[in-house]
């Protein structure tokens, strides 16, 4: 494939006069191809192209290096820009504000914090938090200085002209090449149209994550930190202290019934659909009557802020009003439970404040279909992995594109060497077997004392934890990272990238990581089973059970696909790399089973390994 070709299909398609939809799969210089294209294509029509990507650090890489280097070779009239969700942007007037009155807005551990705060804005030209606070580590302290619509003075802030937001927002609206999150875009399309300017064609990257990103966004998700934190966020006044605390009093009250009735019915997940109430027997009434006199007390305060011509202090008490508004509903609307085209649950962990309400649509593609497509004039759904045995149908169905004869094509290079070796054991029992964990165990222990270089190993919790045991006794003199017990994948993938000879051990969720992980040279990375979905994951059992209704085969039209795509984006993020890596299965039903032939196709050269050779030359 030459990047020529691909951009040249993406330039036909986007200029394209009458309404056309096409797909590419496309493994080298994918995203400067389409750049290239897109940007003749929109200064030629002077027609907004959105540009969306599910990855941060490509999103980061199109704007601050690829756009920049194609730019200068192209006409004046591209006016590129980049639009991040109103949340990412510092707010001017909470940020002098928590200055100016710190020891009522900030925590003392906060200040210390603020003052990297305070060096890194007088430099940063766009207001990007994420540049300067971990989301997840600091969630207060940004949520304290974030800008956010209910509490945005508009005009009448003295901080207007130099809004960052403001000013992203007028860029954006001039522009021709628009690029954004999958998420914002996904926000955008969610409630109609109001947060991105008008666009009529579209590239969306990353396209094979955009379902299940759409099931997220689509859905409506609940956690007792959306109340606490809402309440700190708002502790600099003291009037609804008291009553807030009865809220969440009463919030922990109704998660501890609800784990009760897990712990009563030996279920960690309780899926329901004729409300919550009738299930559980849990009524969240208080809650709800405490939420009300909590609102009642915040647009008094409100009120009176107003009377006192405080604009300032009155719209963050209008925003607060608002999270308490959202909180109260979100839980009327997943404790009723009246819609039928979406499936409802409960996570019920041990940690009562990691608890989650939820509810996702069992189909996302009604959304696309019915608000977005007959708006655009032509869009590209791109990526390097979206085609299930060379074949686009898959996504086609999950994005509702079927009936729109979509163009689709699949661009690769033809003999190319990889740096990569595939390699699957056959001699592990089948992970179905008893004796399957203890011989897993074994081979493990086994790679912990013979590789040398960087080791990646996915595997279960159980497994995790063994191995972990087998580890500590061994004493290998390695430096072994295990998710969970020494804390999350993203923050122990950050060290196991920087020293030499270290081991990850992480679950098989984690896989989707490798995308966005920096492999140092030489690493082995282990799978020790086929990551095959949970199929009592809620959504994926009722469109399995749809497909039963419907007569038809569930493993080879859902469960076999989604393997599929989950190994093809491994091997694609380790061939993105550029360096040599080591890829070994330890499930042996790749070797023995009749689907095991299909999974051996999607990696050249793979090889089959007997215990004799991994013990004695694997290494």
């Amino acid at each position: 494939m030459s990047e020529i070709s691909y951009s040249e299909f993406v330039a036909e398609n986007l200029s394209s006069a009458s309404k056309l939809f096409s797909l590419a799969e496309c493994d080298n210089e994918r995203v400067l191809s389409y750049l290239t294209a897109a940007m003749k294509v929109a200064s030629e029509k002077n027609e907004r192209i959105l540009i969306t990507v599910a990855n941060k650090n490509l999103q980061k890489q199109i704007w601050e290096k690829d756009i920049p280097n194609i730019l200068p070779s192209l006409s004046d009239k591209v006016r590129p820009a980049i639009l991040k969700e109103r949340f990412n942007y510092l707010c001017l007037r909470k940020f002098y504000n928590a200055i100016e009155n710190a020891d009522i807005y900030l925590t003392t551990e906060e200040r210390i914090n603020f003052f990297a705060l305070i060096t890194w804005q007088s430099k940063t030209k766009d207001g990007d938090l994420s540049e300067a606070l971990h989301f997840n580590r600091a969630p207060i302290l940004w949520k304290k200085v974030a800008c956010e619509a209910g509490s945005c003075l508009g005009a009448q802030c003295e901080h207007f002209s130099k809004c960052y937001f403001q000013n992203a927002k007028k860029t954006a609206e001039n522009s021709n090449i628009l690029l954004v999150s999958h998420k914002l875009f996904l926000q955008d399309l969610q409630m109609d149209f109001a947060i991105l300017p008008p666009y009529s064609r579209a590239i969306f990257d990353n396209a094979h994550k955009l379902p299940f990103e759409s099931q997220k966004v689509f859905g409506r998700h609940l956690y007792f930190y959306a109340l606490r934190n809402a309440v700190k966020q708002n502790s600099w006044c003291k009037k609804w202290e008291e009553q807030a605390a009865e809220c969440e009093k009463l919030f922990l009250n109704l998660i501890k019934e609800i784990q009760n009735y897990s712990q009563k019915v030996k279920k960690r997940r309780i899926i329901y659909n004729n409300g919550l109430s009738s299930e559980t027997g849990v009524s969240p009434e208080p809650l709800q009557n405490a939420l009300k006199t909590l609102l009642g007390i915040i647009e008094q305060t409100s009120s009176e802020f107003h009377a006192q011509n405080d604009l300032g202090k009155t719209k963050d008490c209008m925003q607060f009003a608002s999270d308490i508004r959202k909180i109260s509903c979100d839980i009327a609307f997943l404790f009723a439970a009246s819609h039928s085209d979406l499936v409802y649950w409960v996570e019920c962990l041990s940690n009562p404040y990691q608890v989650a309400f939820n509810a996702e649509p069992v189909n996302v593609s009604a959304k696309w279909s019915k608000s977005l497509y007959p708006i655009l004039k032509s869009a590209l759904w791109t990526s390097d992995t979206i085609t299930v045995n060379g074949q686009f149908e898959y996504l086609i169905n999950r994005l509702g594109l079927f009936g729109k004869n979509p163009k689709t094509k699949v661009f690769s290079e033809q003999g190319v060497a990889s740096a990569v070796s595939i390699f699957a054991a056959d001699f592990l029992p089948k992970p179905t077997d008893e004796s399957f964990n203890a011989e897993l165990l074994k081979a493990l222990c086994e790679i912990l004392e013979k590789n040398n270089s960087n080791t990646l190993i996915f595997s279960d919790f159980g497994a995790i934890q063994k191995l972990q045991e087998k580890a500590k006794e061994q004493e290998q003199g390695k430096t072994c990272f295990f998710q969970g017990a020494d804390g999350t994948f993203y923050n122990l993938a950050g060290f196991f990238q920087k020293e030499a000879g270290s081991v990850l051990v992480g679950t098989h969720d984690e896989l989707k990581s490798l995308e966005d992980m920096d492999l140092p040279e030489n690493s082995l990375i282990v799978i020790s089973r086929l990551p095959f979905p949970d199929m009592k994951e809620p959504v994926l059992a009722r469109r399995a059970g749809i497909l039963k209704e419907q007569n038809k085969n569930g493993f080879a039209l859902l469960t076999m696909p989604e393997v599929t795509l989950t190994l093809r984006r491994v091997y694609s993020a380790l061939l993105r790399s550029g360096k040599k890596q080591s890829l070994l299965f330890l499930d042996s039903r790749i070797a023995t089973e009749q689907y095991g032939a299909k999974i051996q196709k999607l990696f050249p050269d793979l090889k089959i390994l007997s215990h004799r050779v991994f013990s004695t030359g694997f290494f």
